[in-house]
């Protein structure tokens, strides 16, 4: 048997062998270090046993996954700490969000805990890591359903973890049991610290429709300074939650009649949103894009025809009737392709006429589940940065180069760093996602391969990630939450001009099917300017600011009617400002305007009025500069139009 082990090197075996065995051949050192591992890409614990030759990751305190193997850990201890103090609790899942750097344990009890009791629960951790160690066994699912009769959460995870891996992973403490395909330690002095933080609750599966569980959350480590450290780091992350900044910058509201997941954008958000909007546009205008309005609605044989109403139908929101007595049905519009489609058989187009560029600033709504509901950053209706170019093959690397420059200097002025390039590919096997095409397939994931490898450009491959229709480039960003988000995309489509029967004419006035590419690009503004705030902490640049200046007249009626005056004179160059005429102090009101993260406060007194200058300071600094208010607004103008 060889196992293959992360440095490349391999190691042979006569016989079937354990984690901890392989990991002590190495070194004495490495069985002990060694918390979990991955075979195969599957987690497991040391006393896993290898029958075959396989893949194998030691996780020790240097792997990747080090952290998250404390933390699940830490949720399976808190579970048994609940067990233990209340009676019939049914556990449901051990759970850790990474870019919140915590773990939870739902459960099941009655009567439900309150937050009083949380210290009870930190004493029994407390307690159980010092003493105690885990078992695990890999079981079958008839073992499982007996183990587990009468908790109905651990037999839906013992069923889903058999469809994966033919077998399941049972760990237990003190007589308690859970599934978890999750890592978990066996040895509990790998964590030094447990801290159980806060009470919540949460959809069993994350919808609405099933039971509200309880969910303690908390933090684990391996000493005190790191649990500090990664404190530290959650506590940045939450004062940067988009959620949080909204409260003060006022950008976007929900309303529950209205409907959830349906966001309201206020004043100050539409200013941001048509800012990056006008933007957007001026840089498709110089990339020779052509912009379209398509209906917000389509009929169910528009998606039916297109594929999507059997790719994406359960994302759809349901179909509704035209009206009174109508047997015509219309669907709440998803996707745009269709349209661009639509849009492009106007007229018949010739091999002149490619590439032929439609973008439009779309709005769209999908039906996402309330539990996924998140701000901005998961919501039922968006507006999608979108555009389908149709050229024809021999334009296709040029198309690619083009839209691909253009994608990374719109990310640029907005200071987004790309984390990394996903090349979607389809999974051969799925005979039910993908249409089913070997020869499109091959012909459309060779030639995205082709052209990212002419422009030198690193990416990964991602097997089984494509769109239904063709491959596709993905582009990473790491939000400030840790998130990691796709920002923009370019996908080959051979598939849909076949569907809708889309041509142009060649050269030799044949008849031929164009290729489209599918361009987003910068995904919806929901999500972006969700990232966008989050990146920023609120501190917007000047261009985007809602409101960019602050003018705070000081003294006199005469200050008053300079402050407005000035007020005017920038208005005239469409710079936003607003005059501060509140009966505060001069010192109350800098410190709200430097609060709402306005980026320049004028001060206006009688020298200024006197003198027709202006005294600004910039956010973030005390720094006060006096010059004319004519010297003031060429300034601004500049930075306004180079987008600082």
């Amino acid at each position: 048997m060889k196992i293959k082990l992360l440095d490349g090197s391999i190691k042979e075996f006569d016989q079937a062998t354990n984690v901890r065995t392989i990991a002590e051949t190495i070194a004495i050192s490495l069985k002990k270090a060694t918390a979990a591992a991955k075979v195969n890409g599957r987690y497991v614990s040391v006393d896993y046993v290898i029958e075959k030759d396989s893949n194998l990751e030691l996780i020790t305190n240097r792997h990747e996954d080090f952290y998250k193997t404390l933390n699940y850990t830490a949720a399976f201890v808190t579970g048994v700490a609940i067990s233990e103090l209340y009676k019939d609790v049914k556990l449901a899942k051990v759970l850790y969000k990474e870019d919140e750097l915590e773990y939870g344990i739902t459960f099941e009890v009655e009567p439900r805990i309150g937050l009083e009791e949380l210290q009870n629960i930190q004493n029994k951790v407390n307690q159980i890591i010092k003493n105690e160690s885990i078992l695990s066994k890999e079981m079958d699912l008839k073992e499982a359903e007996e183990i587990f009769k009468g908790n109905q959460y651990q037999l839906h995870l013992a069923k889903e973890m058999f469809e994966t891996y033919g077998e399941i992973t049972v760990y237990t403490l003190n007589g308690v049991s859970i599934v978890s395909k999750h890592p978990i330690t066996l040895n509990l002095k790998n964590i030094k610290v447990v801290e159980v933080q806060q009470l919540t609750g949460e959809y069993w599966l994350n919808d609405s429709k099933n039971i509200m569980l309880q969910k303690v959350h908390g933090m684990a480590a391996e000493s005190i300074e790191t649990l500090s450290s990664k404190k530290e780091i959650l506590e940045d992350r939450r004062s940067r939650d988009h959620r949080i900044i909204n409260k003060t910058l006022k950008i976007f509201g929900f309303d529950h009649l209205v409907g959830p997941g349906l966001p309201l954008w206020m004043p100050n958000g539409t200013i941001v949103k048509e800012e990056i909007k006008k933007y957007l546009k001026e840089k498709e205008w110089e990339y020779d894009y052509i912009n379209v309005t398509t209906p917000v609605i389509g009929t169910v044989e528009l998606y039916k025809k297109s594929g999507h109403w059997d790719h994406y139908g359960e994302d759809m929101f349901q179909p509704f009737n035209g009206g009174s007595g109508s047997d015509e049905q219309f669907i709440l519009r998803p996707m745009n392709c269709p349209h661009h489609v639509a849009v492009y058989k106007q007229e018949q187009r010739s091999y002149r006429d490619l590439p032929l560029r439609i973008a439009e600033h779309a709005l769209q709504h999908r039906y996402e589940s309330s539990g996924s509901l998140t701000g901005l950053e998961r919501v039922r209706a968006m507006e999608l940065t979108d555009s389908h170019i149709f050229v024809r093959p021999d334009q296709v690397e040029a198309e690619f180069k083009s839209i691909y420059k253009l994608i990374t200097e719109v990310l640029e002025t907005f200071n987004i760093q790309i984390d990394y390039l996903s090349l979607s590919l389809r999974d051969p096997e799925d005979k039910v996602k993908y249409y089913q095409d070997d020869k499109m397939w091959d012909e459309a994931e060779a030639a995205l391969e082709k052209v990212l490898q002419d422009l030198n450009i690193d990416y990964k491959k991602c097997i089984g990630e494509a769109a239904f229709y063709g491959p596709k480039l993905d582009i990473q960003i790491k939000t400030a939450q840790n998130h990691e988000i796709t920002v923009s995309t370019i996908q080959l489509d051979f598939l849909l001009p076949k569907k809708f029967d889309v041509t142009y004419i060649d050269q030799n006035q044949e008849f031929k099917a164009p290729i489209m590419i599918h361009r987003g690009l910068i995904g919806t503004y929901e999500r972006f300017i969700a990232t966008l705030l989050e990146q920023t902490k609120g501190v917007l640049p000047l261009w985007l600011a809602p409101n960019q200046i602050e003018i705070i007249p000081v003294g006199s009626e005469e200050n008053i009617e300079y402050a407005n005056e000035v007020k005017k004179q920038l208005k005239k160059d469409f710079i936003r400002t607003h005059v501060d005429l509140r009966d505060e102090r001069l010192s109350y009101k800098i410190r709200d305007a430097q609060t709402s993260k306005i980026p320049y406060q004028l001060v206006l007194g009688d020298q200024e009025r006197k003198d027709n200058s202006v005294t600004y300071r910039q956010y973030g600094s005390e720094q006060q500069t006096t010059i004319k208010l004519n010297e003031f607004k060429n300034m601004i103008t500049d930075l306004i139009c180079n987008k600082k």
